[in-house]
C-alpha cells in the first residue's frame, strides 16, 4: 500500500486570499489572518496591505450593523486587534485608517457627519474607560434600573408607606374639576419638520444609512485596485526622474525600486547605476537581483512578483556597479541622484527603510545630493513618531553564530532590520499619486486619510 504524499506549506498571502474567496467566515478568517501576521507568513508593507484590504472588504460586506454607529466602532476595534498582531507593520493600520477615512467621507456626502463624530467620540471614551481602572469606583450600570412598585398594604402583614402616584387620568380629571384648561401658545403655521412632529427626516436618514454599505464597498474595491496598480503608476515617473548620462545610487535593489529602474531603462538605458550591497541583511538579495537570479519562492518583497525578470538591467544597456557599504563616501561625489525604497513614510517626512539606508541618505544630504524615496500610498502613514526607537525592528544576529558559544554567552550582537531616517533628509517622494515634495507631504497624507491631524505613535 503506497502512502499518498501531502505537500505541507506555511499559509501565506496567496493561501489567505484563496481562503477568503472560498471559505470565508468572519471570526475564523479574522483569527487566521492574525495568526498569519504573528507567524510572519504575511510580512512587509505590500502583502500586508493586500491582505488587510481584502479582509476589510469581506468583513464590511458581512457586517450586520451597516450604519455609521455600527461601522465606526467595528473599524476601530479591528485596528486595535490587527495592530496588536504586528505593531511595526504600519500598512495594516493604514488600511483600517483608509476605511475610517472612507466612512468619514461618505458620511459627509450623505449629511451624516454628526453621527460619525459622535460614534468616534463614544468609541474613544469607551476605550479610555476600559484602560483606566479605579479600585474603589463602583461599576457603571449598563442600563438604568426601574424602581420597584411598592406593595399594597392590604396584601402585606406590615405597613408600607406607599409613594404618591399620580396617573394621567387623575391629572386630567382634576384639571377638569378645577375648571382650568391648559393654554396652547399660538404659533404661526410652519413647514412640516421644523416645529411640527414629522418623521420624514428620520426616514431620509435611514435611507441614507442603507446606502452607506454599498458606497463603502465600492471605495474599498477602488482601494484594492489602487494597490494592484501601485507599482505601475510609480514606474510611470521613472523616465522623468532619470535622464541620460546620469549616475544613480541606490541602497540594494528591492522589488519596487528594481521595477522603477527597469522602466527607466526602457526609455533611456544610457545611465549608470551604483548599487550598495547592504551587508549583512540584504546582501544576498542584492547580488541575486543584479545577476537576475532571484531565488524562487522568495516572498520577502512581494508575493505576486515573478522569480526573475525577463531582462536584467545590464541586458537593457545599463552599466551596473555593486559596491560595499564602506565605499559610499568614495562614490558619492560622482552621483547625481540617490534613490531609496521606503518601508514607511511618516507625516513629518521621516522614513523607515532597510537597515543601512540611513548611512547613504545622510551622506547624500551632506554632499548636497537629492534623495528620492520610492513609496506607495499604502506606505504613507498619518502619524508622527514620538520615540523613533519604537519603529526600529531588531532581528537575529547574522554575524555571530550559535556555534560560537563563548562569544554568544558574553557579548551582545544586535542586528537592526530597519533604519529611521530623520525628517528633512529626503527631498522628494515618488508615489503612485505623483511626485510629492517634502514640504507638501503632510497635507497630502492627511487629505488621503481624511484626517484633521496626525496621530502620535
Amino acid at each position: 500500500m503506497t502512502s499518498q504524499l501531502v505537500s505541507i506549506h506555511t499559509p501565506g498571502l496567496k493561501w489567505f486570499l484563496n481562503h477568503l474567496e472560498n471559505e470565508f467566515e468572519s471570526q475564523a478568517s479574522l483569527q487566521l489572518y492574525i495568526n498569519a501576521l504573528k507567524r510572519r507568513s504575511v510580512r512587509n508593507p505590500t502583502p500586508c496591505a493586500f491582505g488587510t484590504a481584502h479582509l476589510l472588504l469581506r468583513l464590511v460586506s458581512h457586517h450586520k450593523d451597516a450604519t455609521v454607529q455600527g461601522l465606526v466602532p467595528f473599524a476601530l476595534n479591528l485596528e486595535t486587534e490587527l495592530s496588536a498582531a504586528r505593531p511595526r507593520e504600519m500598512a495594516i493600520r493604514n488600511m483600517v485608517r483608509r476605511l475610517l477615512g472612507v466612512i468619514r467621507e461618505e458620511s459627509q456626502n450623505l449629511g451624516l457627519e454628526d453621527l460619525f463624530e459622535a460614534a468616534m467620540r463614544d468609541t474613544e471614551e469607551d476605550e479610555d474607560d476600559d484602560d483606566v481602572f479605579t479600585p474603589n469606583k463602583p461599576p457603571t450600570p449598563v442600563a438604568r434600573t426601574l424602581p420597584r412598585i411598592p406593595l399594597l398594604s392590604s396584601h402585606t402583614s406590615f405597613h408600607v408607606q406607599s409613594a404618591q402616584v399620580t396617573s394621567l387620568f387623575s391629572s386630567l380629571a382634576s384639571a377638569g374639576i378645577a375648571g382650568t384648561r391648559p393654554t396652547t401658545p399660538k404659533v404661526s403655521p410652519l413647514p412640516s419638520g421644523i416645529h411640527t412632529p414629522d418623521n420624514n427626516g428620520q426616514i431620509s436618514q435611514a435611507q441614507d444609512q442603507r446606502k452607506l454599505r454599498s458606497t463603502i464597498i465600492e471605495d474599498i474595491q477602488d482601494l484594492i485596485e489602487e494597490l494592484e496598480n501601485c507599482d505601475k503608476n510609480i514606474n510611470d515617473l521613472a523616465p522623468s526622474l532619470i535622464h541620460r548620462h546620469e549616475v544613480i545610487m541606490t541602497y540594494g535593489l528591492p522589488s519596487t525600486l528594481h521595477k522603477f529602474l527597469l522602466r527607466a531603462a526602457v526609455k533611456n538605458p544610457d545611465f549608470t547605476l551604483i548599487v550598495v550591497e547592504g551587508n549583512p541583511n540584504i546582501m544576498h538579495h542584492t547580488h541575486g537581483t543584479v545577476m537576475n537570479k532571484i531565488p524562487i519562492g522568495d516572498e520577502s518583497d512581494d508575493a505576486t512578483q515573478s522569480a526573475a525578470t525577463k531582462k536584467s538591467l545590464q541586458e537593457r544597456g545599463v552599466q551596473v556597479v555593486v559596491i560595499s557599504d564602506a565605499d559610499i563616501f568614495n562614490f558619492i561625489s560622482r552621483v547625481n541622484k540617490v534613490f531609496i525604497q521606503a518601508n514607511y513614510v511618516l507625516c513629518n517626512g521621516a522614513v523607515v527603510a532597510a537597515a543601512g539606508t540611513s548611512n547613504l541618505a545622510y551622506v547624500a544630504q551632506t554632499m548636497k545630493k537629492p534623495v528620492i524615496a520610492i513609496a506607495g500610498t499604502h506606505q504613507l502613514c498619518p502619524a508622527v513618531a514620538l520615540n523613533k526607537e519604537d519603529l526600529i525592528e531588531m532581528g537575529p544576529s547574522v554575524t555571530v553564530r550559535f556555534n560560537e558559544g563563548e562569544l554568544v554567552d558574553h557579548a551582545d550582537s544586535p542586528n537592526p532590520l530597519t533604519d529611521y531616517i530623520d525628517p528633512g533628509t529626503v527631498a522628494y517622494f515618488a508615489t503612485n499619486n505623483g511626485l510629492l515634495p517634502a514640504a507638501s507631504l503632510q497635507g497630502n497624507i492627511l487629505q488621503l486619510y481624511h484626517m484633521p491631524e496626525a496621530d502620535l505613535v
